[in-house]
């Protein structure tokens, strides 16, 4: 059973995101929230304004951040967790943590076992099959370990995040341009999101 919310920006999808709650009478207030994306960004005040976000919807947040915890504390965490929040930042980063420490099957597992999901941005892009498309949009040098992109495989298309919103205008057009012929992409924007429930997805 999945049940996954996908967004741009966690604090431009607040309303849906507080929908999605309600309408899966999600009662656990303990989310485990992993910045790790963000590690290489000049940028982070996403982050905190997600933080604050979901705290404003009456959550507590456990943060994790994978890259500098050993690999038994982040599987416990992972195991142990009702709620998963990746927030955004770096794709290729932050799947070569995930694959560092193993996270990147223990995840699929958790999804499957109904474990609910938040990803922002690269949150969003790493539950596709692979992550190459987004190489115009993030540096995938950044992460020099990464062997391939193949990614998490938990959802059947290619999320678009950020489309046409500044500062990711041209890359997005890009991407479009150049995959839109054989990947089933689906852009949204910072103020829509993309809730999955087992297998079909709604853009809101």
């Amino acid at each position: 059973m999945k049940t996954i919310f996908l967004t741009s920006y966690i604090a431009g999808t607040i309303r849906q995101l507080a929908d999605f709650i309600q309408k899966n009478q999600i009662n656990s207030k303990n989310i485990l929230f992993i910045p790790t994306a963000g590690n290489v960004e000049s940028y982070t005040g996403y982050i905190d304004e997600g933080k604050a976000a979901l705290q404003q919807l009456g959550f507590q947040l456990e943060l994790l951040d994978i890259a500098s915890t050993d690999i038994q504390q982040c599987h416990q965490a992972f195991a142990a967790a009702e709620i998963i929040c990746i927030a955004g930042g770096n794709t290729f980063y932050l799947l070569q943590e995930l694959k560092r420490k193993n996270l990147d099957q223990l995840l699929v597992q958790r999804i499957a076992e109904g474990c609910i999901y938040i990803g922002e941005s690269a949150g969003t892009i790493i539950l596709a099959a692979d992550i190459e498309y987004c190489s115009s949009m993030d540096d995938s040098s950044l992460a020099p370990e990464l062997e391939n992109y193949t990614a998490l495989n938990i959802i059947d298309f290619y999320p678009l995040p950020h489309y046409i919103e500044e500062p990711f205008v041209e890359s997005v057009q890009q991407i479009y341009a150049k995959y839109s012929d054989h990947l089933q992409l689906i852009p949204f924007n910072n103020h829509q999101a993309i809730v999955v429930n087992k297998h079909d997805y709604t853009v809101v």
